[in-house]
């Protein structure tokens, strides 16, 4: 790997280099900088070499549209009819100029449904002529083999699929597994990079090496894993749609196995890294490979349509516009204070926990909702599980 097939940033400990041929994002020490080619930056004259907060987030969730005609039932934006307030062209273009500015590497799009939205293309377009990769996630509705076509701009396009059959509908209220189906095919006949993004709960999740087979025979690159988040809409389905203790414990192990034996890649989304944590892997992979668990206001940030934002795209809003990024995160106010604090202050058993600075105490949105606590740990955490359940039997 060459510098001059890498987008990379600089940061404390080195920095982080991204590509999309291969595709892959890893944060990387000061000597792997240097054997790349890279010359040191001011920022290693500090002597703190570990991964904490960064110079700006490396993706940034974006709405580009509030409407959706599809309006299902666990959608965690709580996405049907237009936002009044939604960015113009314009002000989208604005946006992401000073996303590039930052040094941001992706932009997910997403929304609502993102086709419905008239200039879509122009603004994947323009992210890219700036140097952003644009990625999107959609339903499938509306993908023609032309559209298909124009989809190549993208850097990956997922479709949503949360189950084959009458499982797609499974939290989703409605059956349209054949549309998304359908635009599987023209995605990947028009050498789109191609994927599922499943939304995983304890109706669906019986279905998982249904889905890695489905994926293998439609030659699709890899499959996302989202637990279902009590957000939106999603907050009604929550407490019964939500993973079992067992289930937390057997997802990893199943999609390693099911990953190997389908040569699938399988991804997991930030709220299920306390899943994965549980099963002791490596940190130094972890870190490597940007593996971390709550990533609110650092890693990561979700912006919607009308430019509001939140820590993550299942967080409420921050009180903060797109156009305060700059500002705020040179003053590390709001959301770039709290959140990214939290291992600061961390109760047990994540203190004693061994990836308190990876995992971070999972999804503390679902600690808001459970508890009513954002600072409290995942509740759903297979290890505070297990703390509690002792806890109180003694």
């Amino acid at each position: 790997m060459t510098k001059e097939k890498l987008n990379y940033r600089y940061e404390n400990f080195g920095g982080i280099i991204s590509s999309q041929d291969p595709p892959f994002l890893a944060f990387v020490d000061r000597e792997y900088m240097k054997e790349l080619g890279l010359g040191a930056s001011p920022l290693w004259e500090t002597k703190d070499e570990s991964i904490g907060l960064l110079s700006a987030p490396t993706e940034v969730h974006f709405a580009v549209i509030n409407k959706c005609s599809n309006r299902c039932d666990h959608c965690y934006m709580d996405s049907g009819d237009a936002d009044p307030g939604e960015l113009d062209t314009a002000s989208f273009k604005k946006a992401l100029d000073m996303l590039a500015g930052m040094n941001v590497f992706h932009i997910a799009l997403g929304g609502g449904e993102a086709l419905e939205r008239e200039d879509l293309f122009e603004i994947a377009a323009y992210a890219r002529e700036i140097g952003l990769v644009p990625n999107l996630t959609v339903s499938g509705k509306g993908i023609t083999r032309e559209i298909a076509q124009q989809m190549t701009l993208f850097g990956q396009v997922n479709i949503s699929l949360d189950g084959l059959g009458d499982y797609y509908a499974a939290f989703r209220g409605l059956d349209r597994f054949d549309i998304a189906d359908r635009a599987l095919d023209n995605l990947v006949a028009a050498g789109v990079p191609t994927g599922v993004n499943c939304v995983l709960g304890g109706k669906n999740f019986s279905q998982l090496e249904a889905l890695f087979k489905y994926a293998k025979k439609k030659k699709l690159n890899e499959i996302e894993f989202l637990r279902l988040k009590p957000s939106g809409r999603g907050k009604e389905l929550y407490l019964e749609g939500r993973t079992t203790f067992e289930q937390n414990v057997e997802l990893v192990p199943l999609l390693g196995r099911y990953s190997h034996k389908y040569k699938i890649t399988a991804k997991i989304d930030c709220s299920f890294v306390p899943m994965y944590c549980y099963h002791n892997p490596p940190k130094e992979v972890m870190e490597g490979m940007a593996t971390y668990g709550c990533e609110a206001g650092n890693v990561l940030l979700g912006i919607r349509s009308n430019g509001s934002v939140a820590g993550c795209s299942f967080l409420d809003s921050s009180g903060l516009s797109v156009f305060d990024l700059p500002r705020a995160l040179a003053e590390r106010q709001g959301i770039f204070a709290h959140s990214t604090s939290w291992a600061d202050r961390a109760p047990e058993p994540c203190l004693s926990c061994d990836y308190l600075g990876i995992c971070k105490g999972g999804c503390h949105g679902v600690s808001q909702f459970i508890t009513g606590n954002f600072d409290d740990p995942d509740p759903d955490c297979p290890i505070v599980v297990e703390y509690n359940s002792k806890g109180s039997k003694e």
